[in-house]
């Protein structure tokens, strides 16, 4: 049904009075008026309802979305350790690294030679030199500045003979020649030629001497034998047993260090 909105000021009727005919003209023009006047009604609805709503015909805006800012990296945390600080060396600890390195400048191998210490010089005699072949070759080591030097020649070429010094002398029991086992006990000091003071009852390789008091007491590499020499009149005595100080000899670079911190200390 077409429901059709009335204009004030018009008639409208929905069928022509009986005997009566009005021109074509007169029957549309009120229809059209009719129309025409409900349309502007609903244009005038349309725009009141628009202005009372925000008089925009634009969708409403959309709600602000609130972004979050984005989490920052966490921040690496470098875990250091405290530096570590080495522990202060002992005055005997500096000389043992101070006579390694004086070891390592001498010509011959420092566990085959024979050893003399006179103040702030140390002598080597004989040993097998770093060519590998057997030496009497007598070097002088500077313990204060490592500095080495020829200091002459032995008697003859020896290796792994007992050694012990007194009084800046040293004493050699027995050794290697490169030819023969030596049987001599043997004093040596630097400008001076060796002089043999006894000879032992048998050839000794390897043996271990030091002095107690003023006897020197030799000691077989087996421990099956002990002689103590008295170095003054050449006697020689067979012994039944080693005195303590021949119970664990001392290495060459025992020796060594010793010698080094002896001078080190003498200044």
């Amino acid at each position: 049904m077409l429901v059709v909105p009335v204009i004030p000021g018009t008639t409208l009727r929905s069928a022509e009075p009986a005997g009566e005919r009005a021109p074509a003209s007169a029957r549309v023009l009120p229809v059209a008026l009719a129309l025409g006047g409900g349309l502007a009604v609903v244009a005038l609805a349309v725009v009141i309802f628009g202005l009372g709503s925000g008089g925009s015909h634009h969708a409403a805006p959309a709600p602000a979305v609130s972004v979050a800012a984005p989490t920052p990296a966490p921040t690496p945390v470098e875990h250091t350790s405290p530096a570590l600080t080495a522990p202060a060396l002992t005055a005997r600890q500096r000389a043992r690294a101070a006579a390694k390195r004086m070891a390592a400048r001498l010509p011959v191998a420092l566990d085959s030679t024979a050893l003399l210490r006179v103040g702030s010089k140390l002598y080597t005699v004989g040993g097998v030199s770093r060519s590998g072949s057997l030496t009497d070759a007598i070097w002088e080591l500077d313990l204060r500045t490592g500095r080495v030097s020829r200091g002459g020649h032995f008697v003859e070429p020896l290796t792994a003979a007992g050694a012990a010094s007194r009084g800046g002398e040293l004493y050699l029991a027995g050794g290697w020649t490169g030819e023969k086992l030596a049987t001599g006990v043997l004093r040596w000091s630097p400008g001076h030629s060796s002089e043999l003071v006894t000879r032992l009852p048998n050839a000794l390789r390897g043996a271990s001497a030091a002095f107690v008091g003023g006897t020197l007491y030799v000691v077989t590499a087996d421990r099956s034998q002990v002689f103590s020499v008295d170095v003054e009149s050449g006697t020689l005595t067979a012994v039944t047993k080693a005195p303590p100080a021949l119970g664990k000899p001392p290495s060459n670079l025992d020796v060594l260090t010793d010698a080094v911190l002896a001078a080190k200390t003498a200044g």
